[in-house]
């Protein structure tokens, strides 16, 4: 087709690479229009025919427009309402810190999907247009739109530690987790081969993730070629955060033991958990006092350990039963000897952690405790990179993603954060909370009257915890 736009060529091109089928462009009245091309065999002119069906229109600016779906059946139109809003009132903070932000439309809207529902890029457009919020947002969330928008994102690095320095709180101690990702695809120089935490030679993606431990919040992100040691990574990420007087709750795989010496020459705290076969443990524990936590009961005890500072002990009776369960079924099977279970006995149920703050042990430990919260949803929201991978060619858009993800996570922990307060985690779940107000729906019916429908019971209960926020009747 000849003297067809450069936007409208480019627009084509863009979709025929995300469709898994042959697509034409035709020009028809000064219009363009995609439409599918396949054929079916037609057994009385015995032989293929073409079939035509139209997908969308092309503007003479390059703007995709799919096709309108025709419905019959009804006059109104019903969108997920509650939990929408409830993300949209959480990231407020968000609003304000991106509001000369050209992207402010795109992130604010990809972060909430990523919190509502953490699925693949391409279905991020569906899940938005189901959520009310898509009336009030102007956001294209199609695969070619994301991925442009997150690969501008990820460009943007000292605009994006300027965001985390509007987010982070006063400051504190910090979650530091390091995660390995892994990746395939030939296309991301990030992606190197590394040792992941099973010592094992992959290529990867290595992710920083810093949280407040004063708002648990996720206050920062960053990610990092494969091949960098752990070292490395937490030297750099120190130098760029903002905030200097932090503090970090290690990741419970960190074994550099010798880089909190420079941590704490720069006044930087730490709570590193030792390995059981650490150097740095006691060949005898003796245990002074006792603390509850979370309906249970943790025996103490606290020592100097120069030059690191102090050394904090905790006897778990329930962890202790479960791992010399464990060491006994090793003797069972024939891998140890019992001189070997006497010995490796004096360590059940037992957690070392070395430290530099001299605080009261129940606080070291509810530090320490509460960070698997936050490998657990990380782990959750990270789970589809690799679906991902078509649409994260470039290093750009996997530093963007991830910032999505870490803004995505920042609702999260707030959701959480309110369940706590409530005395509520482990009776209702953030995605328990998500899914209840999904169905706080908003009716928009064709004259343009809007109404939200009747709530059942439980979605009720869970709109009182945060009565405060929304509202309902």
């Amino acid at each position: 087709m000849q003297d067809v736009p450069k936007p409208v060529t480019e627009a084509f091109q863009r979709r025929k690479a995300h469709e898994n089928t042959r697509i034409e462009l035709r020009k028809i009245h000064g219009h363009y229009y995609v439409y599918k091309a396949t054929s079916t065999y037609n057994k009385q002119r015995k032989k293929p025919v073409k079939i035509s069906q139209l997908l969308g229109s092309i503007t003479p600016d390059g703007t995709y427009k799919p096709k309108r779906q025709k419905t019959n059946t009804s006059t109104t139109e019903v969108y997920e309402y509650g939990n929408s809003q409830l993300c949209l009132k959480l990231s407020q903070d968000l609003q304000n810190a991106l509001s000369n932000n050209p992207l402010k439309n795109q992130i604010i809207a990809l972060s909430i999907i990523r919190a509502l529902n953490p699925g693949p890029i391409r279905l991020a457009q569906t899940t938005w247009d189901e959520t009310y919020l898509s009336k009030q947002i102007n956001a294209n969330l199609q695969p070619a739109n994301v991925s442009s928008t997150l690969a501008t994102l990820g460009s943007m690095v000292q605009e994006t530690y300027e965001l985390f320095a509007k987010l982070a709180p006063e400051p504190g101690m910090l979650f530091y987790d390091l995660t390995s990702v892994l990746s395939y695809s030939k296309k991301l120089k990030l992606a190197e081969r590394g040792y992941n935490v099973e010592k094992e030679l992959t290529n990867q993606i290595k992710v920083a993730m810093a949280f407040s431990a004063s708002t648990w919040l996720p206050v920062a992100v960053d990610v990092f070629y494969g091949s960098i040691k752990e070292v490395k990574v937490l030297k750099y990420f120190v130098e760029r955060f903002p905030a200097k007087d932090i503090g970090f709750v290690m990741d419970r795989g960190f074994s550099s033991y010798k880089e909190l010496l420079g941590l704490k020459k720069e006044k930087i705290h730490y709570v590193a958990a030792l390995k059981k076969n650490s150097k740095l443990l006691p060949s005898v524990v003796k245990m002074v006092g006792a603390f509850g936590y979370r309906k249970r009961n943790v025996a103490f005890c606290k020592i100097k350990r120069r030059p690191y500072g102090f050394l904090y002990l905790f006897e778990d009776p329930e962890l202790r039963g479960s791992e010399e369960s464990f060491l006994l079924g090793k003797v069972s099977e024939g891998l140890n000897t019992m001189d070997d279970f006497r010995r490796e006995r004096r360590l059940a149920g037992v957690i070392g952690i070395l430290s530099d703050l001299d605080v009261e042990a129940s606080v070291v430990y509810e530090q320490y405790k509460e960070r698997e919260e936050v490998e657990q949803a990380f782990d959750f929201m990270k789970n589809d990179l690799e679906a991902d991978k078509t649409y994260l060619g470039r290093d750009e858009a996997v530093r963007g993603y991830f910032v999505v993800v870490f803004l995505a996570m920042r609702l999260y922990f707030k959701i959480l954060k309110r369940l706590r307060e409530r005395d509520l985690v482990g009776k209702v779940s953030v995605r328990e909370v998500l899914f209840e107000l999904s169905k706080m729906r908003m009716i928009v019916e064709k004259g343009g009257r809007e109404y939200l429908c009747a709530l059942p019971k439980k979605t009720e209960q869970i709109l009182e915890v945060f009565s405060d926020i929304m509202t309902y009747g």
